[in-house]
Order: C-alpha cells, then structure tokens, then sequence
C-alpha cells in the first residue's frame, strides 16, 4: 500500500517538476534533431525592455474598476484554492493505480493548440510516462464544428499522429469510467466547473486542475463541495513557489534590512498574437499570468484580504487594450472585451510589508526578481531562466518559432 500511495505522489511530483522541459510530441530522435539545429541557429538578440505605455484613470477588467477591492476578490480566490487543493490529503486517498501496480488511467480534458496549449504540453508529458495509461483526449472547442468550423491544420495533424489516443469534443461521450481516473483539466477557466463536475460524474477519482480552477470563488467552493462529498482528490500547485530564482531573491531579501522585492513576469507574445491570447485566457491577466505572483504573496509575504492595506497601480507601466476575439471566442457575448498587455502594482500590508508584482505579456523571454534596498537601488537581480540557461533557450526559440518559449527547458 505505501509503495502505491508513493507511486501516485510520483506522478503528481512528475508532472508538477517537468513543467518547464521540453515539450515535444515524438519521441528522442525529434528532440535530438530540434536540439542540433539550435546549436546551428544563430542565437537571437535579448528581449529589450518595452516602453512604458500610458495608463488611465479609468482602468478596468472586464467592466470591473481595478481597485484594492477587486485585488482582494482576486486573492480570495487564490485562498480559497490554496485550501481547497491541498496535496495533503495525498495520505488518505485510495490508490488510482491499477491491480499491477504500475499504471494509471488518465483523462486529459482541454488540449488546447499544439505548441500554446498547457493541456497539450501535459499530455506529451503523459504520454511518455511509462505510469500513466491515456485512456483519452477531451478537446472540446477545436472538435466542436459549432465552435470551430476550420480546426488548425497544427491541431489536425497532431490528432492524425496521435491514433493510439482516442479524441473527443465532449465528456458526455465517454462512458462511466471502468478504472479508478485521474482526469487533468486544463480547459478554459470559464468551462473548468463545467468539466469538474462531468468528471466526477464519470467516477474521477483525482483531479489534477489547472489554475485558478474556476472564474469566481463561488464556483470554487461549489466544486470543493462536489469532491469532498464523492471523496475526489484534488491537487493545484504553482511550481514558481520553489523555482531557485525566486528562493534567491527570498533569501536575499531576508538579508536586507528595509528591502523591497519586485516580481517581474514576462511571456513573449507578439501584439498580432494577443486576440488568441485575451480569448484563451478570458479570465483576465491577474487570475491567469500574474496569479503565479499572487501565489508567491500569499505564501511568502502574508498577503491575505484581511493583511491588505493599500494597492497602488504603477499606471505608467500598465496598458489595457480592448481587443476583438474574433474567431478565437464566437461564444462571447460581445464582439470586444478588455484585459491587460501589462500590469504593475505595489501591495504594502498592515504590518507594513511591501511587495510588487509586473505582469508583462509582451515582456519577451526573461523573468525576474529583484530585490531593492531601502534608499530603492537594486540590491540584487535573479533571472529566470539565469544567464547560463538563456543562449541555449533563445537558440531553441530560433529553431521552433512555433513553441511557446515557456516550455522549453531550464534548469
């Protein structure tokens, strides 16, 4: 039994700790190839730093004024999944391991596009796991013709390549689950409820969830509700919590009296690329890429709603764009909505802890923590990935443009 209950911690910690390797859907010989050529690739120039935009008094998230008010919604939703995912329930649970002990069916719900989705990157992960047995792939806007009506040729000759793995455009199709279930959903955050309750109608016995899991807190407190009552297991993590530049920059801060620390996020999506970027993350830049900031506040600050004293936007390093989905979100309601390219914001707390957070979606390929000393000079700057990882990460970007550069490795 411990061997089994160990076997299944495994597989979390695997999924959890590979998230920033190489995602590639073949096997040795492709990455060898992708490898060799990046060696040969011209090494592309460093990101720079993109001007500061100019902000407005009248900053809002989807018709909501960004305020300390709706920050502290944000970070109730954070506590609330903190809570209800803990792994610490890992003890209690029953084996989802078959009776040889060895394997582990698996559902993958929200593939998303090869090379942007999250839900694919976790699936080429599972697929060469010799622990987890893919019993199938739920996809359920590129299968959809209502939705989609021409899927992306990427997407369509994943499926083709993929024969060993059943797809399908809904939950509904598949019967109840013969095996005791693992099901990752790594959908929309707006349909994620939606697919936590179809599977544990279908006899999901853990849930491995994307976050933030659910677009409002009342959502999430339904769904841990639904689990506790089906004993569902279900498991959330942010591995930027442990990732070494972050515990640097802890570290130092510890050691420096009146010091500051600013967490700066950036992904690399070009201006033309952000209508597919605003409809797949429709739940807004801070429950989506700056809530892994979010997390490292609760965690490691004492940011709660109850601890917050001021919020303060930095509007000059700040830009909201209002933006058409077009084809990426024929469901919306309206044919335009608006989300932030870029964010920055101080927290400061009651026991006068302070802390910022920018958010940058077209900041390029580096992110960092910096720690400022009291008089607000640079005390010390820790890089993620570091300068040793960052020639062979902008090597690899030259040779697969088509990849997200988040996914590549780092040590």
């Amino acid at each position: 039994m411990i061997a089994t209950k160990r076997s299944v911690l495994l597989l979390f910690v695997l999924l959890l700790l590979t998230c920033n390797t190489d995602a590639l859907f073949g096997r040795k010989k492709r990455k060898a190839a992708r490898e060799a050529a990046a060696r040969e690739a011209v090494l592309s120039e460093e990101p720079k730093e993109q001007p500061a935009g100019e902000g407005k008094d009248d900053d809002f998230i989807f018709g909501i004024p960004l305020t300390s008010e709706t920050l502290l919604g944000f970070l109730s939703a954070f506590v609330v999944i903190a809570s209800a995912c803990g792994i610490s329930a890992i003890d209690k649970s029953k084996s989802i391991f078959r009776k040889d002990n060895k394997t582990a069916d698996v559902l993958v719900v929200g593939m998303g596009l090869p090379k942007k989705g999250m839900g694919w990157y976790h699936l080429t992960q599972l697929l060469e796991m010799p622990q987890a047995n893919v019993i199938g792939v739920v996809e359920p806007f590129f299968l959809n013709s209502d939705l989609c009506k021409s899927p992306p040729q990427e997407f369509t000759d994943f499926v083709e390549a993929s024969s060993s793995v059943p797809f399908y455009k809904s939950i509904d199709e598949l019967e109840e689950f013969p095996n005791d279930t693992l099901c990752l959903i790594a959908g929309r955050t707006s349909d994620n409820p939606k697919f936590f309750e179809q599977c544990v109608k279908k006899g999901a016995k853990v849930i491995f969830l994307e976050k933030p899991g659910a677009p409002s807190v009342a959502k999430l407190e339904e769904m841990k509700k639904l689990a506790d009552s089906k004993g569902v297991k279900v498991y959330l993590g942010y591995n930027k919590n442990v990732t070494p530049y972050v515990q640097k920059a802890l570290k130092l801060s510890n050691k420096t009296k009146g010091s500051h620390v600013l967490f700066r996020h950036n992904n690399s999506y070009k201006v033309e690329d952000l209508p597919e970027c605003f409809a797949r993350n429709s739940e807004g830049m801070l429950k989506n890429m700056a809530i892994h900031e979010l997390a490292l506040l609760v965690s490691f600050f004492d940011v709660t709603t109850e601890t917050i004293e001021s919020f303060v936007i930095d509007r000059k390093n700040s830009e909201k764009l209002t933006i058409d989905p077009g084809k990426w979100l024929p469901s919306a309601k309206s044919a335009i909505f608006q989300d932030f390219s870029r964010i920055k914001f101080t927290v400061t707390t009651k026991s006068k802890k302070s802390v910022s957070v920018m958010a940058d979606r077209c900041g390029g390929n580096i992110s960092y923590a910096a720690v400022l000393g009291p008089d607000g000079a640079e005390v010390g700057k820790f890089e993620f990935p570091d300068p040793a990882d960052i020639e062979k990460v902008n090597a690899q970007v030259k040779a697969d443009r088509d990849m997200m550069p988040y996914f590549f490795r780092t040590k």
